[in-house]
């Protein structure tokens, strides 16, 4: 049995007491919690803010496990032959014209500098004919002919057949007019011509103030007959086609139909006492088919009618009041003694239903003494109390707590307390 771990005893002590003792259970922040792993706590945002870190990415924490020097340099030093910072951002071409010049001596070897010198083209090789090198003003290719220009192409001045027919299929289909162009609806002028009509009524007199006669007339309607007003016809079809009042709604397929018309086929009867359409919706029955059948409330079978000499009712009511209730009520017995509340009652409850003090209660027979009690306690019992309760109690010398009450605000008005 050597080398084998048994299970503590039930029962035993337990040795780890600072950790599962019963202080730390009904404590636990008494004790300090856990802390995060390092390879979890490597990855959070609150490893570096403490106070002067160095803040190292995740990826190399590993890296630095025995530490950081922060006097180390990364990279590979300079050696002492290579070109400093200095040389390297020094003019390559030099300082002088003496040293520019030698640098482009040396630079013509380099067939770049050959073929593509600074601020020229690219030389190719290609020898060009005398006309041409000798000639400042030659231009290659075809000198073209002047013709139309943009603004012509986009807006010609000259109108064509065609031009003139796609004009007016746009003022037919979309009302398309020119700029300044009049609108023409085609109206039927009866004669007159509307380029050399002139509209208005010329002032024959001087009215008040200054005005023409005519002027006056017109403000003060002399002679007003009603006028003809010429309107668009598409306005007229638009309202033609709307809801109008006990009418039926003009649907646009052409003239309106009689007022009497029928439409439909009319039905093929084949007989003198067949149904039509209508009699099946308002019904054609005789007084004889519209009486009740004759089993209706009662049965034609013998021995199961309901027929009895008796004057009683049968079966059992809603409502008990035949029996008597139990002294105290259960809370399994669902049975209505007839003293249940009603419906208005559930919808409209009283005052101080919610406090589980029912209306009952306020006109229920009371003690003197009850009665006496209970007032001097809400402050309300003075030396008037037998006065009052003289007026307010029964024959057997009981009173309710809401005749009481009635009775006490009445000889306080009198009293004019």
């Amino acid at each position: 049995m050597s080398g084998i771990v048994l299970p503590p005893k039930a029962g035993a002590i337990n040795e780890n007491l600072s950790v599962e003792s019963a202080a730390v259970c009904v404590n636990p922040h008494e004790a300090p919690p856990p802390g995060t792993p390092p390879h979890v706590r490597k990855w959070r945002r609150s490893n570096f803010i403490e106070p002067g870190k160095r803040v190292i990415h995740p990826g190399m924490q590993d890296d630095f496990a025995d530490g950081v020097d922060p006097d180390k340099i990364f990279g590979n030093g300079t050696s002492a032959e290579s070109d400093h910072v200095a040389d390297v951002w020094k003019n390559p071409e030099g300082d002088t014209e003496f040293q520019k010049a030698k640098n482009i001596i040396n630079e013509k070897i380099y067939k770049s500098v050959q073929k593509e010198p600074l601020g020229r083209t690219y030389n190719r090789g290609h020898k060009m004919p005398d006309y041409v090198v000798n000639d400042p003003n030659f231009r290659h290719g075809v000198k073209s002919v002047k013709g139309k220009t943009a603004k012509e192409v986009l807006n010609p001045v000259e109108e064509t057949e065609d031009d003139k027919e796609a004009a007016l299929l746009y003022i037919k289909s979309h009302g398309s007019y020119g700029p300044g162009e009049q609108k023409r609806r085609d109206y039927d002028w009866k004669g007159r011509d509307p380029a050399a009509m002139v509209w208005g009524d010329a002032g024959k007199d001087i009215a008040l103030g200054g005005m023409s006669q005519s002027v006056y007339d017109v403000l003060h309607g002399v002679g007003d007959v009603p006028k003809n007003t010429i309107t668009s016809k598409r306005y007229d079809d638009k309202n033609a086609m709307t809801d109008l009042l006990g009418r039926a709604r003009n649907l646009g397929h052409g003239n309106p139909v009689e007022r009497n018309k029928i439409f439909g086929k009319p039905a093929v009867r084949r007989g003198a006492n067949e149904w039509d359409a209508r009699d099946c919706i308002e019904g054609k029955y005789s007084l004889e088919e519209q009486q009740p059948d004759g089993d209706l409330g009662k049965t034609d079978t013998p021995g199961f009618r309901n027929c009895t000499t008796e004057l009683r009712r049968f079966g059992c009511p809603s409502v008990r009041s035949d029996i008597p209730k139990y002294a105290r009520r259960s809370i399994a017995d669902n049975q209505n003694y007839g003293d249940d509340v009603n419906a208005r009652f559930l919808l409209h409850p009283s005052q101080f239903a919610s406090l589980g003090v029912e209306d009952l209660e306020f006109v229920k027979p009371r003690t003197k003494d009850y009665i006496r009690s209970m007032f001097e306690d809400t402050g309300y019992a003075d030396g008037d109390f037998e006065e009052i309760y003289g007026r307010a109690m029964n024959e057997d010398g009981t009173c309710g707590i809401d005749a009481y009450r009635h009775a006490y605000n009445a000889f306080t008005n009198v009293a004019g307390k």
